[in-house]
């Protein structure tokens, strides 16, 4: 069954989890619905709409993307006009990678998929007074990442940001995001919600925290911290490389700087020998 679970929380949330066990969360509020992420594409969000007995969908739907990442925002498409909250970056980037990820990873579609951007965005905190409900800026796993809190619950829901056992690294920035978890670890919410990881405790923000000062320093990783199997680790490493050579790429390309072409040409970064893509992203810085 492609949805797994559907937990309710409070008084009108519900964490929708799929087979996949990635999350979106649900505020059902007075004059609207609330939906933290839309996961894989329409046909997931289908499916939700049945678990909910509203096969039509709610008729005030407001989406709200946490980041741009492919994973969060592939089932907007499942609700034409709706209104699609995002942070300012959270459209930039996702008309910046949208395409490379919506192809080269559509093993991953469940259904057609179109992608469609933030038509409501902010830059710092965007309320729903009458429904207390609020949306704040919160960069870290990505530059547009962002949290939505509902008030009456006090329910947190954190996106990407907070992980079990490590995070995804995907933004250039740690001090940046160890800032952001620092204010999310002393965030007056009695609970906070990851969409990979459930309910999350103050315990692991340490622990995400601790990970993220070891890579920011330059210090080993001990084996215990990092889930056996998992190629996260390995990303985040090459990550950090590629991020720095993309960021000197676009400086010197300026607008004729093509992220689907740039991306495409370094494989897939959970596997890829790090050593080999510092000299393939040398070689190619050089030959610009």
């Amino acid at each position: 069954m492609p949805i797994k679970a559907i937990q309710p929380i409070g008084q009108r949330g519900r964490i929708i989890t799929f087979d996949d066990d990635i999350s979106v969360y649900l505020i059902q509020a007075k004059h609207h619905w609330f939906l933290c992420d839309t996961h894989l594409g329409p046909q997931s969000m289908e499916e939700l709409n049945t678990e909910l007995d509203c096969p039509s969908g709610p008729p005030e739907l407001i989406l709200f993307n946490s980041h741009s990442d492919w994973d969060h925002i592939w089932g907007n498409c499942a609700f034409p006009g709706a209104t699609v909250i995002g942070h300012d970056l959270c459209r930039t980037r996702m008309q910046d990678i949208g395409r490379y990820e919506l192809e080269t990873l559509s093993r991953y579609h469940r259904g057609t998929i179109a992608l469609i951007y933030p038509n409501l965005t902010f830059s710092q905190t965007l309320q729903y007074a009458e429904e207390g409900v609020a949306f704040h800026y919160a960069p870290g796993h990505t530059v547009d990442s962002a949290v939505c809190f509902d008030q009456q619950d006090s329910v947190l829901f954190v996106g990407d940001l907070v992980e079990y056992p490590i995070p995804y690294l995907d933004f250039a920035d740690l001090s940046t995001y160890l800032g952001t978890l620092a204010w999310l670890r002393q965030f007056p919410a009695a609970i906070k919600v990851s969409a990979h990881s459930g309910i999350v405790d103050e315990a692991l923000i340490e622990r995400n925290m601790a990970y993220i000062r070891a890579i920011q320093e330059g210090q080993t990783v001990e084996p215990a911290i990092i889930q056996p199997g998992s190629t996260v680790h390995t990303f985040n490493l090459n990550n950090r490389l590629f991020l720095e050579y993309e960021h000197q790429v676009r400086q010197k390309l300026g607008a004729q700087f093509d992220y689907y072409g740039f991306r495409n040409c370094f494989g897939d970064l959970h596997t890829v020998d790090y050593e080999a893509l510092a000299r393939a992203l040398k070689d190619y810085m050089h030959d610009l």
